[in-house]
């Protein structure tokens, strides 16, 4: 026998009421709360902080980082977190298209996180580089780098650094590009003292070409005499002999009639290895006028 419940609603002409769990208002609610419990738990703000502030993880932050991005791989702050606390640990093939990314078109701390990071990247690459292929691959990674933030207002230190790798790189257009960004209130002293900073750390060919470029901003010809040839003399301490050929034909300038420094290439050109050079500017030395280029 059907229970009463049934019995009401058994005729197969009439519509069953259906029983009413949510009103559409209730729905609605519930999204919200939902919105607004996933905009509580995912810690976009917070992981921005910690971005910046926090160098290493434990590993249960690290673990649930790690999730967020296999979660959503395109997440500017999560991939510039996992790239700057784990560092060498991780794959940065995995990052790099995302810190790509966030170098063109993330905020202005996203973009100054993602090129430190990418180029802090490219340099242990390419000390680690086995063989003359990944050598040239990972150079050209970071010369494009260095070339695309030449166009960024990045941080004074960070264009500094770029600059003297560009000139290590033979990039003197991108590292003059990147001088041009630091907005030199002093030229001649300050890039002098970026190429001390270079000679320090063992950076010849940067701090060569720092000293040659502040010898074009030089006021006299003292100050001239002495950058051109601390350039030339950076060179040839490397022993990167045709270099310093190089540069002194380029740097030269108004100096060709200069008698020191006449006599400065002709050591020069000796000790490179190159007598014609040596002798040619000996032939100068001795027809140049005593006078045009002051007292010797």
């Amino acid at each position: 026998m059907l229970p009463s419940r049934s019995k009401r609603f058994a005729a197969p002409d009439e519509e069953i009421p259906r029983l009413v769990l949510t009103t559409p208002w209730q729905v609605a609610l519930i999204a919200m709360m939902m919105l607004a419990l996933l905009a509580t738990i995912f810690p976009q703000k917070t992981l921005v902080n910690t971005l910046y502030e926090q160098k290493d993880l434990d590993p249960l932050t690290l673990s649930y980082i790690q999730n967020l991005y296999r979660a959503e791989t395109s997440n500017m702050d999560v991939a510039l977190l996992l790239a700057r606390t784990q560092g060498g640990k991780r794959d940065m093939a995995a990052l790099e298209p995302t810190l790509l990314l966030a170098a063109r078109e993330g905020s202005p701390r996203q973009r100054q996180e993602a090129y430190t990071i990418l180029f802090d990247a490219y340099q242990q690459q390419r000390a680690k580089a086995f063989g003359r292929t990944e050598a040239d691959s990972v150079r050209r990674h970071l010369g494009a780098l260095l070339k695309q933030a030449s166009e960024e207002n990045l941080q004074p230190q960070t264009l500094r650094a770029f600059a003297l790798s560009a000139f290590e790189l033979e990039l003197p257009g991108t590292g003059m590009a990147l001088i041009g960004r630091l907005h030199l209130a002093h030229p001649l002293a300050e890039l002098e003292e970026l190429g001390n900073q270079a000679l320090a750390r063992g950076q010849y060919q940067a701090a060569a070409a720092c000293y040659l470029l502040a010898r074009g901003q030089a006021a006299t010809r003292e100050q001239a005499r002495r950058l051109f040839q601390k350039g030339v003399e950076t060179y040839m301490a490397a022993s990167l002999f045709p270099l310093a050929i190089q540069a002194a034909h380029r740097y030269l300038g108004d100096l060709e009639d200069d008698l020191p420094t006449l006599r400065f290439l002709t050591r020069t050109a000796t000790a490179a290895g190159d007598p014609a050079l040596a002798a040619w500017y000996a032939r100068k030395l001795v027809f140049t006028p005593p006078m045009a280029g002051g007292r010797p």
